[in-house]
């Protein structure tokens, strides 16, 4: 017969086990609510991604330049099977995120609640700190996904799309290694505001909008670019990161790039 495990063994496993289920499922939802709570989730972003994609062709904006003649089928290939499994993989994750963030809202005394504790830090310079740390740690990790060993392994089915063109679909369609880095780079942008100018929940809501509008305009074929107090946001500068791989790896910030020597101007 098998031996019994040590009791501290036996407590170090039941502590595991507990933060695990934590993590995963921190409001301890039972299976409808978990359903209910991903359909909800899948439907925002959908919503979200054809309300932004309108707004921005009622602006007026136009295409970008590479985009007034046909592009090669190649080059915009169809989502094939492993681009749905990861879809759907990185489309768990983002329910298991949103309830992380909104348990975390809820419960963290880091994040202000109240309409009366909305002030001068906690808002917009709170927004541009998340912006700014959370691309200062995504930029060099970008590059690093695409040092030779480590390219193949993660970050390459995600440049399947030369010229990236559906929005969420595109920009989620990614190794789910690589979501997860999308997503603590999100929760360190948070934390160094959390613990520099404070943060309101509001600043949050704001964020993870724009984030979301942001990511999805950066995979589509507009030409959508604006810059203020160094936040410099171009669509044309990602297109050429998909075009030539080892170029302007930042979202919204590329002085990182500059810093890095990975910048470069678009061209058609």
């Amino acid at each position: 017969a098998c031996e019994a495990r040590p009791p501290a063994l036996q407590k170090v496993a039941m502590s595991l086990g507990e933060r695990a289920s934590q993590a995963l499922n921190p409001w301890a939802l039972g299976p409808g609510a978990l359903l209910a709570g991903f359909a909800a989730v899948r439907g925002g972003i959908y919503i979200w991604d054809n309300v932004v994609e309108k707004l921005v062709e009622l602006s007026g904006v136009r295409k970008l330049p590479t985009r007034d003649k046909p592009i090669k089928p190649e080059l915009q290939p169809p989502l094939n099977t492993l681009s749905y499994i990861y879809l759907t993989f990185n489309a768990i994750n983002e329910l298991i995120f949103v309830m992380n963030i909104t348990h975390f809202l809820w419960h963290s005394p880091l994040v202000k609640l109240r309409v009366a504790e909305l002030g001068v830090l906690n808002t917009f310079p709170a927004l541009y700190v998340i912006f700014l740390a959370q691309d200062m740690i995504y930029a060099p990790t970008h590059r690093f996904m695409h040092w030779r060993p480590v390219y193949p392994l993660v970050h390459k089915h995600h440049h399947r799309q030369i010229y990236p063109s559906r929005g969420y679909a595109d920009a989620a369609n990614e190794h789910p290694i690589e979501h997860m880095i999308g997503v603590l780079c999100a929760w360190g942008g948070i934390f160094a505001a959390a613990y520099t100018t404070g943060v309101h929940a509001a600043t949050l809501f704001v964020f993870f909008n724009i984030h979301a509008a942001l990511a999805m305009l950066n995979h589509s074929p507009y030409d959508v670019e604006f810059s203020h107090l160094g936040f410099t946001y171009s669509v044309k500068a990602h297109e050429m990161h998909h075009r030539k791989f080892s170029m302007n790896y930042a979202q919204y910030f590329m002085f990182w790039d500059r810093m890095m020597g990975t910048f470069k101007e678009y061209t058609a």
